[in-house]
């Protein structure tokens, strides 16, 4: 069974004649004839009725007629979906992000993606960066959003800013001013409020602590970047945390960065995609906006 037999089916069983068919669809009387006997022993029933001057349907003829007009009407309605995909008329992207430009980059640029293509529909989540890159890999999403370089080696990076960490603490006496650099020994007595385990900012702390020989005597986790920062702000404890996270909280006198004599890490932002997807108008565009938004590729 085939589309060019369903065709011809609907339109001898609509004209009732073979010769009237053959001309609709441009085709011989005997091609006509040779699909109608192609479709009856696909499907297993006799679908006409012939005589010298009258052709009917046949009770399956009928339910045929029904089925092949709907298969039809589907192929139709899936060509002209691809034709608006195609021209960027309507089109799906399915973004991802790890939690830190999730909740603090991405917010303006997907209110201002809608706004610029209402069409596009857009799906979003927020996860580890383990399990975000591993979705993009398997093409679960088109592209992703994540701090820092993708554990997933298949997968191309693009940088689009650069986030650097820094270590805070509760508001200070004066509000808006970093505090005194501690000394070793008062750094380790404080409590660290880290990040859950898989988060990449949790990653790169724990490199930084390894490498600078820094082992806190009390630590307590907590999961995402606001969780931490509430954390640190009801005195738990201070944190190393993306400066991304705490510039409004820094300005607004609730958070205080303390200036360290050990320099802390800077990573960079990256989008990330597998090199060889294929991406639509969705996908386009918001590679678009993210060029637009970030001109400045990070080296």
């Amino acid at each position: 069974m085939n589309l060019a037999q369903l065709k011809t089916f609907v339109a001898v069983a609509e004209l009732r004649h073979f010769a009237r068919a053959a001309g609709l669809c441009n085709v011989s009387q005997p091609a006509v004839s040779h699909q109608i006997a192609q479709l009856e022993e696909a499907v297993g029933a006799k679908l006409l009725n012939r005589t010298a001057r009258r052709v009917s349907l046949t009770v399956a003829g009928e339910v045929m007629l029904e089925e092949a007009r709907r298969i039809l009407a589907a192929v139709d309605r899936a060509r002209e979906r691809m034709l608006e995909v195609t021209s960027g008329a309507v089109g799906r992207i399915r973004l991802g992000a790890s939690a830190t430009p999730g909740l603090y980059i991405l917010p303006p640029l997907l209110v201002q993606y809608r706004r610029l293509h209402p069409n596009f529909d857009l799906r979003f989540e927020i996860g580890s960066v383990d399990e975000i890159a591993e979705r993009v890999a398997r093409n679960d999403l088109d592209m992703a959003i994540i701090a820092g370089r993708p554990p997933v080696a298949e997968l191309r990076a693009q940088p689009l800013c650069r986030d650097d960490l820094v270590l805070v603490s509760a508001r200070p006496a004066r509000s808006g001013r970093s505090q005194a650099a501690p000394r070793r020994a008062d750094l380790l007595k404080d409590c660290w409020i880290l990040r859950e385990e898989g988060s990449a900012t949790r990653r790169d702390v724990d490199a930084w602590l390894h490498h600078h020989r820094l082992e806190p005597e009390r630590t307590m986790t907590f999961s995402g970047p606001d969780a931490v920062k509430r954390a640190v702000m009801a005195g738990l404890g201070i944190a190393v945390v993306s400066k991304l996270t705490v510039e409004d909280d820094v300005k607004a006198g609730r958070l205080a960065i303390v200036a360290l004599h050990l320099a802390l890490p800077s990573r960079a932002i990256h989008v990330i995609d597998h090199p060889q997807k294929h991406h639509g108008a969705a996908c386009r565009a918001m590679l678009s906006l993210l060029a637009t938004t970030f001109p400045q590729e990070v080296r």
